[in-house]
This record gives C-alpha cells, structure tokens and sequence, in this order.
C-alpha cells in the first residue's frame, strides 16, 4: 500500500516564522550552531514582502518563512508545521484525499516551483514543494551577497 510517506523526496522541514530584523542573525547562528546550510532562498511577492529560506542540518531541517506580519495570509499559511518535498505535488494530494484530510491548497505556482497543502486529523497542516526548472536558480545562494555569512 503507498503511503503519503512514500511519496516525500525530503525529510521533515519544520517550519517556523521570523521577522525581518532577525533574518542575518538567526540564520548566521542556525548555520554556525547546528552545521547548517542555506539550500534555498526566494521571495513570495504575492504575500507582500516576504521570504524563505530553507536550512538542511544533520540536527534537524527548517522552512524560515521571513515577515514582519502574517496579517491578511491565508490561515493555511500561517498554521503550516512542516513541509516535505515530492516529485508529484498532485499524487501526494490524491492520497491525502483517500485519507479523508483536509485539502487546503492545490498544486499551486510559485517561485521554486508548485506547493500544496493538507491537514490532518488535529490542526496539522503539511506543506508539499515541487521544484520545477525555473525554481533551480533559487537553490544554493550566495550567502555574503545575502549578508548571512561575512
């Protein structure tokens, strides 16, 4: 039986929220305190002015979502826990439609790629990515031009 699990490329990126005055800060020290790297970082100007930014650590991944407000966002994105990466956005929300979840978003564009999103039993909202050839650019970043290292 295929499980949503099956279906992920990725572990686990937890997903946490940030403002902008503790973007360099935080990153420099998720970099330097868990063996960090930056895998991605792109900007959502749908949202206003807002970021992501993507870490990869041995000790744990995280999706850094960067706003000064979350006001006027949909509720999906603000209570959004974790996200994993998939080859097929549209199977992944199939499955999570047999499972009865919730489907907040479908396989929607955006800069990187697509993104979707269920909830699961309990509030748990998951994120889905699929990079396409365009969001590629946004992987592996110049970190001094960003002013996440010196």
């Amino acid at each position: 039986m295929e499980t949503l699990s099956s279906l992920y490329t990725s572990k686990e990126y937890i997903r946490i929220f940030i403002k902008f005055k503790d973007e360099k800060d935080f990153i420099n020290s998720y970099i330097n305190n868990f063996n960090a790297k930056v895998e991605y970082v792109f900007e959502m100007p749908k949202y206003g002015q807002l970021r992501v930014v993507a870490l990869t650590s041995p000790f744990g991944n995280i999706s850094v979502v960067i706003t000064d407000s979350l006001e006027g966002f949909p509720a999906y994105l603000v209570n959004t826990k974790v996200l994993y990466w998939t080859d097929d956005i549209d199977k992944v929300i199939a499955a999570a439609k047999k499972e009865n979840f919730i489907i907040h978003q479908e396989k929607t564009p955006v800069p990187i790629g697509y993104q979707g999103r269920f909830e699961m039993p309990g509030g748990y909202v998951v994120e889905l990515a699929e990079v396409n050839d365009g969001g590629k650019k946004y992987f592996n970043p110049d970190l001094e031009e960003l002013g996440y290292i010196s």
